[in-house]
C-alpha cells in the first residue's frame, strides 16, 4: 500500500512538473557521486520493479486466501457461493489486487518502450533507415560555417531547450536542391526557419528534407534554424546499463557526434542498423583515395562556434574554445563558450567541480576524485608543450579535461575540451603501475592534432590516423615525461593486447581496416601506434617530426581529407632512402607482417678474456625484419624505474626474414646472464616472452 502510494504520489508531482521519473528526492541525492548517477538514469525502473514485485506478491496473497477458505466445502456451501453478490465480491477483490500490478506494469512498460531500448525507439529507427538509406546515404551535403547555439539545461528533469543557427554554404561544386537534416527521436516542439523564415520542411521519421524554392547554388550560403525542447535520458534501457550523453544532476554530457541536442547535417548511417538490417561494409577500389576523399566524420567543416548554455548556478559548464561571458542571476548561470580557432566538432560537458589549472591546461574534476588530478594536468601541459613542438604549434588558447560519472567508460577529445570519465583515470589506483590516467589522458590530448587538425577522410585506413597516431603519441610523451620504462610499458602493454585480441584469419592489412570487423580496434590502435613507432626509428626521429609537421599543414585546413596513402605520400619525400622507406611502407601497412622471434640452443663460453654468448634465431612470423639481439646481465631498471647502473648490455643487428634461421654470436667483456631479441622494444612481435633465453 505504501508503495503504491509513492507511485501515485510521484506520478501526481510527475504530471504537475514538480518532478521528473528520475526524482529530486533528499536521500536519494546524498548518495556518492558514482552510485547518484546509476539511480539517476535507472531510478524509475528500480523504482517500478520492485513495487511490482511487491504488488504481485500482495496479489498471490489476495487469491490465495481467496480459494484456501477456512470452512470445508458441502452442497450448503456451493449453494451459498453460486449466489450473485458472493460471486462478485471475490471479483472484486482480485480486480482490487491486480490494479496496481497492472497500473504499475503498464508505466514501467511504457518508459521502456520510450527508452533507447524499447519498441517505439527501434520502429523509428527501422523506419529512418527504410525511409532514407537509398535516397540520402550518399546524398552531398554542405559544409557548416557557423554555429550558433542557446540551450537551457534542467539537469533535474533530464530536459534542455534549444534556439540556434547553422550558417551554411555549399562548397561541392554543384547545386543542392535538397539539405537533408537529421534530428533526434526525443525532440518535441519542432520549429524550422531557413534563411530567417519559417519552413515545415517534408519529415521523414526525423529526417527532414529541405527544398529551397532556388537551390543551393555552389559557393552560396543559407542560414537553417531550430527551436525545439527535449529529454536525454528519454525513457528507460530495456535491460539496464549505462548512457554515453545525458542531462543529470550528477553531470551533463552532449556531443555534436549524433543528435542528441543538435541537428547532424545528412543521413546518419549507425542509425536503425541491427542484426536484421546489417549490410556488408563498401568495397573500396584500390584507388579510392585519389582526387578528393569525403570526411570520416561529420561534414568535414572547419565552423566558427558560439554556445550559450544555461544552468543551475551550482554547474559549471564546458564546451570547445574560451569562455568569453558569465552571467548569474535567480539561481541560474549562463556562460558563453567561442571557438577562438575553427573546430570540426563541438560538445557540452558540465558538472559541480573543483579545478586545477596549470600552463595552459585545466582539470575539472568531482572535489572527492583529486587521487590522480596532478598526473593528469602533467599529461595536459606536456602534451601542449611537447605536441606543439614535435608536430604543429596548439592553436587554441586552453586545454581543458572535463570529469564526468561513470554512466560510460570513455574518454573523447573534442577541440579543448575532452571529456573523460571518471571510471578510466580519476578513479584509477594511483600507484599504478601502468600509469592508466597519463597514459589516457595523453592519448585524448594527442586528438588535439590527430582528429581535431587533422581530419581522417571516410575510407579504410583512415581511422588509424587518429587512433594509432594517438597511441604512438602516447608512447612519446611517456618516454619524455615518465622516461625509458614507462614507454617500454606501454609500448609492451598494447602488444601483448593486440597478440591475445587479433584474429589472423581476418585481420586485414592497416590500409584496408575499415572499423566494421570485431578486432579491427585492436588493429586500429594498437598495431597502429606500434607500426608508427617502427616508421619513426626507420626514418629517423627527425625526418619523421618534419614529415608530421608538413602533414598537419597540408590537410588541417584542406578540403580534401587523408586516408593513410595520402600520409605515406606526404612522408616519403623526408625518407633518406625512399627505395627502403617503400619496403617498410609495403610489408607494415599494405601487408600483414607480424614476426615471431625464438631462440633455441642458447649457450655461453669464454674466449681469451671474454664471454660469447650464442643461440639460434628463427623468425616464425611474417616479414623480412631488422633487429637487435643482446647479451645482458642485470635488471634494466631499478624498482622505482629508474636505469639500474649495474645493468650491463651489447647486442648485434641482423636482418631475418620469415621461416629462417640464423646463428647469433655476442661478444662481451662481462657474464651474460640471457641473451634477449628486441631488448629495447622497438620491433612488434608476437609472444615477445619467448624471444629470450637465460643461461
Amino acid at each position: 500500500a505504501l508503495g503504491f502510494a509513492a507511485i501515485v504520489y510521484s506520478g501526481y508531482r510527475f504530471f504537475k512538473g514538480e518532478m521528473n521519473w528520475l526524482g529530486n528526492w533528499p536521500l536519494w541525492n546524498a548518495v556518492s557521486w558514482s552510485d547518484l548517477s546509476i539511480l539517476e538514469l535507472d531510478r524509475p525502473a528500480l523504482i517500478l520493479s520492485r513495487v511490482w514485485v511487491l504488488a504481485l506478491g500482495a496479489g498471490f496473497t489476495v487469491a490465495t486466501a481467496l480459494w484456501f477458505t477456512r470452512r470445508e466445502r458441502d452442497a450448503t456451501f456451493l449453494f451459498h457461493r453460486l449466489r450473485p453478490r458472493a460471486l462478485v465480491r471475490p471479483v472484486l477483490k482480485l480486480a482490487a489486487a491486480a490494479l496496481p500490478i497492472v497500473v504499475v506494469g503498464v508505466v514501467l512498460g511504457r518508459l521502456i518502450d520510450h527508452g533507447p531500448g524499447g519498441d517505439i525507439r527501434k520502429k523509428q529507427g527501422k523506419d529512418y533507415w527504410k525511409q532514407n538509406l537509398a535516397t540520402w546515404r550518399e546524398y552531398p551535403i554542405p559544409f557548416i560555417e557557423a554555429v550558433d547555439i542557446t540551450i537551457d539545461l534542467e539537469p533535474a528533469q533530464s530536459s534542455f531547450r534549444l534556439t540556434g543557427t547553422y550558417t551554411l554554404k555549399n562548397r561541392t561544386g554543384a547545386p543542392l536542391r535538397s539539405v537533408p537534416v537529421t534530428a533526434g527521436f526525443h525532440w518535441d516542439d519542432i520549429h524550422w526557419t531557413w534563411d530567417g523564415v519559417e519552413v515545415s520542411p517534408k519529415d521523414q521519421t526525423r529526417l527532414y528534407v529541405f527544398t529551397p524554392k532556388s537551390p543551393l547554388a555552389p559557393g552560396a550560403s543559407a542560414v537553417l534554424g531550430f527551436r525545439y525542447k527535449g529529454r536525454i535520458p528519454d525513457g528507460i534501457t530495456k535491460n539496464g546499463g549505462g548512457a554515453r550523453e545525458f542531462i543529470l544532476p550528477s553531470g551533463v554530457v552532449l556531443t555534436s557526434f549524433g543528435s542528441s541536442f543538435a541537428p547532424a547535417l545528412g543521413y546518419r548511417e549507425d542509425v536503425g542498423v541491427d542484426d536484421d538490417n546489417t549490410y556488408e561494409a563498401r568495397r573500396y577500389p584500390d584507388d579510392f583515395y585519389v582526387g578528393r576523399t569525403e570526411p570520416g566524420f561529420g561534414s568535414g567543416a572547419l565552423m566558427k562556434t558560439r554556445i550559450k548554455v544555461s544552468a543551475p548556478a551550482e554547474f559549471t559548464v564546458n564546451s570547445v574554445g574560451e569562455l568569453v561571458a558569465s552571467e548569474e542571476s535567480a539561481g541560474r548561470r549562463a556562460v558563453t563558450w567561442e571557438s577562438d580557432k575553427p573546430v570540426h566538432f563541438f560538445n557540452i560537458v558540465a558538472g559541480k567541480w573543483a579545478v586545477r589549472r596549470g600552463a595552459g591546461a585545466a582539470v575539472y574534476y568531482h572535489p572527492a576524485h583529486a587521487y590522480n588530478v596532478a598526473d593528469l594536468l602533467a599529461a595536459l601541459e606536456a602534451a601542449r608543450t611537447y605536441y606543439s613542438r614535435w608536430y604543429y604549434p596548439f592553436p587554441w588558447k586552453e586545454l581543458k579535461l572535463s570529469e564526468f560519472p561513470a554512466l560510460a567508460s570513455y574518454a573523447q577529445g573534442f577541440p579543448t575540451n575532452i571529456t573523460f570519465s571518471e571510471s578510466i583515470g580519476f578513479l584509477t589506483d594511483a600507484g599504478d603501475k601502468t600509469d592508466a590516467a597519463f597514459l589516457v589522458a595523453a592519448h585524448e590530448a594527442a586528438h588535439q592534432w590527430w582528429g581535431n587538425l587533422v581530419l581522417p577522410g571516410k575510407g579504410p585506413g583512415a581511422n588509424i590516423l587518429s587512433e594509432g597516431l594517438a597511441h604512438f603519441s602516447t608512447a612519446m610523451l611517456m618516454e619524455q615525461v615518465k622516461g625509458e620504462k614507462a614507454r617500454i610499458d606501454f609500448l609492451k602493454q598494447i602488444e601483448k593486447g593486440y597478440g591475445e585480441t587479433r584474429k589472423a584469419d581476418e585481420e586485414r592489412p592497416l590500409v584496408w581496416t575499415d572499423g566494421t570487423l570485431p578486432t579491427d580496434t585492436t588493429v586500429t590502435y594498437d598495431r597502429g601506434g606500434w607500426v608508427f613507432w617502427m616508421l619513426m626509428d626507420h626514418m629517423g626521429r627527425d625526418q619523421m617530426l618534419r614529415g608530421l609537421h608538413a602533414f598537419i599543414d597540408k590537410y588541417h585546413a584542406a578540403d580534401d581529407f587523408p586516408v593513410l596513402q595520402d600520409f605515406l605520400a606526404v612522408m616519403r619525400p623526408f625518407a633518406r632512402d625512399p627505395g627502403a622507406f617503400d619496403s617498410f611502407a609495403q610489408q607494415w601497412f599494405f601487408e600483414r607482417t607480424l614476426p615471431e622471434f625464438q631462440l633455441s640452443n642458447a649457450r655461453k663460453r669464454q674466449e681469451n678474456g671474454l664471454w660469447i654468448a650464442s643461440a639460434t634465431l628463427t623468425n616464425k612470423g611474417t616479414g623480412m625484419v631488422k633487429v637487435d639481439v643482446a647479451a645482458a646481465s642485470g635488471d634494466r631498471f631499478d624498482k622505482v624505474g629508474k636505469p639500474d647502473p649495474d645493468y650491463r648490455a651489447r647486442g648485434s643487428t641482423l636482418t631475418i626474414g620469415a621461416g629462417e634461421s640464423r646463428m647469433v654470436e655476442v661478444k662481451v667483456d662481462f657474464e651474460p646472464k640471457r641473451l634477449v631479441v628486441d631488448p629495447d622494444v622497438r620491433v612488434l612481435q608476437l609472444f615477445r616472452g619467448q624471444a629470450k633465453a637465460d643461461f
